[in-house]
């Protein structure tokens, strides 16, 4: 035990060494700061700590620390980059609006307010859309352009939620105000939703974000506003007309969205909503029938009877070229007026409908690459490196040959049980370097660990700081049952060293401070691990001063479970 608590002191004093280079060095690039301070450092430390294969690496845990910090401290400022952005641009769509209320407010007095806030907003996202920084862009980072500018995938996911729902507040906007001036739905290659990049044009809005603004969104504005038209409908002569336009809007767009097949999740909810907002257009006509509010049909041109509150059914239109008159219901002027860009929409519907086919097939997939990942920890328990060796080569070439090429068509699916995929992966390589380290060297089997720990750089394929810390994590688990395994055969020294390399572990996240959310929630798991293994070697040490051979650990009896982990 001596020996685990001054591990740990030591630990924290490099590690205040180390904080105290990098506070007198915050002017230098990350580059820079990294391998000086590591040489400078452990070369003094190292030679203090007792002989054993974590105390030797620990200029590598050292390095480690510093390497995810950095990773951290990057994707935190970059977040808070979008998060400013995401401000700003609420910011943008308030001043229209206000902009909006004086114009109108004012008799339609314009005094060019309106459309110098439009520009502002206009041109504030399109410098979104294009910035590179507004991206998680992991997938396609190495991708660049003719000009060495990193190219921004168009189905690349935004940084943050606030962002995608910002840009489905623009498309909200825009189409609100397109349908009070034109009454027809905005389509999703409509020019204010189309910008340039490098002589290309592309989409400001992603599929889900028109259908959630430009289409959704409009039908609570427009159930919003017809409320408020209704308000002076006796002064109002358009007041009735309108709202029953904003009906047949309403009606068609829902129409449209009944084709589409959407599974859980936002967009399906926001879907769901829709049909409220018809239902409370209708209740505002059907109040204004019931309180004789006929405000607009004295605008209708037909007969007399009909203006005084009659059904109209047909109304006559002069067509000055063909000299003659012809019969038009109303129905057909409605479907007219209120055009609805069916085919935009329904060229929209087949890309979705193609995106959860290949949802399905990464999902499927997914379930084979983290089949293998978890078999490979099993027989590395088991003592077969070869077969873990090759199991983990079998998740590699699945993920690089079977779900990046999904990926690289729908960067939307990065998240979710491909990151299962990679965190799985994460920890069968982790592991695998901590029982036989570098190279080939599985002659020692299950008999002694060399307790290394790769750093993210040196996994093969390309993750996220979320996918290390997680595998990180849960290596714990895979230590603490290691540990009981050679407890059972009085392996002190074996237990000694599962227990300082997962204090290490738990030191390397403390010292981390911020953590990703789902991180978070494994620290605990880390923590009784740690817990456990100080129980385990407590009970080795016990009966070693009572000289018996046969001892009953509390951990061996119940099993080492990882509390949360993976299984």
């Amino acid at each position: 035990m001596r020996h685990t608590i001054g591990l740990c002191g030591t630990f924290i004093s490099a590690a205040r060494t180390r904080s105290s280079f990098l506070l007198a060095n915050k002017q230098r690039t990350p580059s820079s700061i990294i391998s000086p301070a590591i040489n400078q450092s452990f070369s003094v430390s190292s030679s203090i700590f007792p002989e054993s294969p974590v105390t030797r690496n620990m200029a590598l845990w050292m390095q480690l620390t510093t390497q995810l910090e950095e990773r951290i401290k990057t994707e935190d400022e970059r977040f808070q980059k979008a998060s400013k952005r995401s401000w700003e641009l609420n910011a943008a769509l308030v001043r229209c609006e206000m902009a909006h209320e004086t114009l109108t407010s004012s008799d339609g007095d314009d005094d060019g307010t309106l459309a110098k806030e439009e520009e502002i907003f206009d041109k504030l996202v399109r410098e979104t859309v294009l910035s590179p920084d507004m991206y998680n862009n992991i997938v396609h980072d190495s991708s660049t352009s003719a000009e060495g500018e990193t190219e921004v995938h168009q189905r690349a996911p935004r940084l943050g939620g606030s962002l995608s729902y910002k840009l489905e507040d623009y498309a909200r906007y825009k189409a609100f105000h397109h349908f009070l001036s034109e009454e027809k739905l905005l389509s999703p290659n409509a020019p204010c939703f189309i910008t340039t990049e490098n002589g290309t044009q592309r989409n400001i809005l992603t599929d889900e974000e028109y259908l959630g603004g430009a289409c959704i969104g409009l039908c609570h504005d427009l159930a919003k506003y017809g409320v408020t038209r209704a308000s002076n409908a006796v002064d109002d002569a358009a007041a009735v007309p309108f709202i029953k336009r904003a009906r047949d809007a309403v009606s068609l767009i829902l129409e449209e969205l009944l084709e589409f097949d959407f599974r859980n999740g936002p967009l399906r909810r926001k879907y769901d909503s829709t049909k409220y907002a018809l239902k409370t257009i209708e209740m505002v006509l059907y109040e204004l029938s019931v309180a004789g509010a006929v405000g607009g049909h004295k605008g209708l041109v037909g007969n007399e009877e009909d203006v005084d509150g009659g059904p109209v059914k047909k109304m006559k239109i002069a067509d000055e070229d063909k000299n003659e008159a012809e019969d038009v219901t109303m129905q057909e002027k409605a479907e007219e007026s209120l055009a609805i860009p069916k085919k935009e929409i329904g060229a929209l519907r087949e890309r979705m409908d193609h995106r959860d086919k290949l949802r399905e097939i990464l999902i499927k997939t997914c379930r084979d690459g983290q089949k293998g990942a978890k078999q490979a920890i099993f027989a590395m328990h088991r003592g077969d490196a070869n077969r873990a060796s090759k199991l983990l080569n079998d998740c590699e070439n699945c993920v690089k040959n079977d779900l990046i090429p999904i990926l690289e068509e729908e960067p939307t699916l990065r998240y979710g049980s491909f990151s299962g995929v990679l965190e799985e992966y994460v920890e069968g390589k982790l592991f695998y370097a901590w029982l036989h380290g570098d190279g080939d060297n599985t002659s020692n089997g299950l008999n002694q660990a060399v307790g290394k720990i790769l750093l993210p750089d040196e996994i093969p394929l390309k993750i996220s700081t979320e996918d290390y810390l997680g595998g990180l994590c849960d290596l714990t688990g895979e230590i603490g049952r290691f540990a009981v395994a050679r407890g059972t055969v009085r392996d002190k020294e074996s237990v000694k060293l599962c227990l300082e390399s997962n204090k290490s572990i738990y030191m390397t996240l403390k010292m981390l401070g911020k953590l990703p959310k789902n991180i978070s929630k494994k620290m605990g798991m880390v923590t009784k691990s740690v817990e456990k293994l100080e129980r385990v070697l407590y009970e080795q040490s016990l009966m070693e001063m009572t000289g018996r051979k046969e001892f009953a650990s509390g951990v061996e009896v119940k099993g080492f479970d990882n509390d949360g982990g993976e299984d």
